[in-house]
């Protein structure tokens, strides 16, 4: 397509001989990144975003595109099949019968069927796109769908319930502090605050409490990194203040109350008041307050089938590039557009607040396991003090990827007498032959015989896992296949790695 413009005549008249406004509302008031629904009549045509400044365009064709005045614009999708659909639930929801769109160019304003209808078209747009750029292969999919319905099956009755009734609760506790930040009483007392004071009587004690603590158990953990990025804080004293910005770490009530009157309650209402998802990120990405997890708490409790309960960039940054072949902006907007793509995947029912909080834990249990079993890494090494977890954590998440299915993985100690034999193949003696002499038979070791299993099944992943690696002499134990387990070899294996073992006919 070689022009993406729209545009208008210069000049015109209306029937009393009055300038028509449009053409300085399309240069003036129009602005780059607006988005416009281009109509013919009311019939819907396409959907664009604009890309340029308004400008004379001299050489037209008075068959074609007549029009001179014009912007550059990005073609986002045309008006078919699904966008019909959309139409008419909507015309339907507003008992309309067509599009209302008096004039040329109208600035969309207000609640109504054609505003609704352009703002759900985008988002139905951007779902679109997002769901094309999903970076699993039909196998991954399957993979992960499988894991999904045995981590559904396996959780028990009493513990849905206990999801169910305690996002409920949370809800109703949210509502008081909703309530008090949209009518503008939430007071320094219900943000900051003591557990056991007289003042802190609100659900949780006070909201940073009760959006860093209280609901972590089914709405994940949003930790502020510390207690001062908050930004206010009441001391121990329970008289003093920490006010960040200022570097006041003993600031006094009076300091405290306007800075928080005029820092926080309008953040946190402008959040509160916005109902659409992106708009809640870009309040919070780009606001100053410095405790930005704990934020996002606030657009989860709003919007709890939008957004993943988890709040960690390292594991978000994970899975956005497990799951979505793309480059978002901000790591609130990748866990939304996570959210998105693993609901259509999963089949997730929105209306459950019990499989939403499932999905979340599954997610996170997903990219947890996936660090320890990465086809693109994949040699893993623990380490750390004795009686930290290591080896439970491995096999907790092996039994995760492999479904419950033992026979993919093997569990292995060494210590300083382990030797080749043991590990690869060695000369044993097997008996005593018919004349009395000591028989020796090659076997094959713990290894050979795990890696003979594994070939068997190539559609499959196995894991070999050593625990208490450093107590052998790994030249000695590994012998010439040490060099086979680097990742470039394992990726040609019918050229590169084929050896002859010392054992080897």
């Amino acid at each position: 397509m070689k022009k993406q413009v729209i545009g208008m005549g210069e000049y015109w008249e209306d029937k009393k001989g009055n300038p028509v406004v449009d053409p300085k509302l399309f240069k003036d008031d129009m602005k780059i990144d607006d988005v416009v629904m281009v109509r013919d009549g009311s019939t819907p045509v396409a959907l664009v975003k604009v890309k340029g400044d308004a400008y004379i365009e001299h050489n037209t064709d008075d068959e074609f595109d007549w029009f001179k005045l014009r912007r550059q614009i990005e073609i986002l999708g045309f008006y078919e099949e699904d966008e019909k659909n959309l139409l008419d639930q909507i015309l339907t929801a507003y008992g309309k019968s067509h599009i209302q769109a008096p004039g040329t160019l109208t600035n969309c304003s207000g609640s109504n069927a054609t505003n609704n209808f352009i703002v759900e078209w985008y988002k139905l747009r951007n779902h679109k796109r997002l769901m094309e750029n999903i970076n699993l292969s039909e196998e991954r999919q399957t993979q992960i769908k499988a894991l999904w319905n045995k981590f559904k099956s396996e959780t028990k009755e009493e513990e849905k319930k206990f999801n169910n009734d305690e996002v409920e609760k949370l809800i109703s506790a949210w509502k008081s502090y909703k309530d008090k930040i949209l009518n503008d009483t939430l007071s320094l007392d219900d943000y900051t605050n003591i557990l056991g004071s007289s003042t802190a009587t609100m659900p949780g004690g006070y909201l940073c409490n009760f959006l860093e603590r209280t609901t972590r158990i089914v709405l994940g953990s949003s930790k502020p990194g510390t207690a001062f990025n908050f930004e206010v804080k009441l001391n121990d004293d329970n008289s003093t203040y920490h006010i960040k910005s200022t570097s006041k770490p003993n600031a006094s009530r009076q300091d405290a109350e306007i800075y928080f009157n005029n820092n926080i309650k309008g953040l946190l209402k402008s959040i509160v008041s916005k109902t659409d998802p992106l708009e809640k990120i870009h309040l919070i990405e780009n606001s100053n307050y410095s405790a930005k997890q704990v934020l996002m708490k606030l657009a989860v409790l709003d919007n709890l089938s939008d957004f993943l309960y988890i709040y960690s960039t390292q594991w978000l940054e994970e899975l956005y590039n497990e799951f979505i072949d793309s480059e978002a902006e901000g790591i609130f907007r990748k866990n939304h557009q996570v959210c998105l793509v693993a609901k259509k995947l999963l089949d997730v029912n929105e209306e459950d607040k019990n499989e939403l909080v499932l999905l979340s834990r599954f997610l996170w249990r997903f990219v947890n396991s996936k660090a320890i079993a990465d086809t693109n890494n994949p040699n893993v090494i623990l380490y750390g003090p004795p009686g930290t977890g290591k080896t439970f954590s491995v096999k907790s998440s092996l039994d995760f990827v492999c479904q419950g299915d033992t026979s993919r993985y093997e569990i292995l100690q060494f210590h300083p007498s382990f030797t080749y034999e043991d590990f690869i193949e060695g000369i044993k003696p097997k008996g005593v032959s018919k004349d009395g002499n000591i028989r020796f038979e090659l076997v094959n070791g713990i290894f050979k015989n795990f890696c003979i299993k594994a070939k068997k099944y190539p559609e499959k992943d196995f894991y070999f896992v050593v625990d208490e690696i450093n107590r052998a002499n790994l030249s000695m134990v590994f012998g010439e296949t040490l060099s086979l387990l680097e990742k470039d070899y394992r990726q040609d294996t019918k050229n590169k790695n084929l050896i002859r073992t010392q054992y080897s006919a």
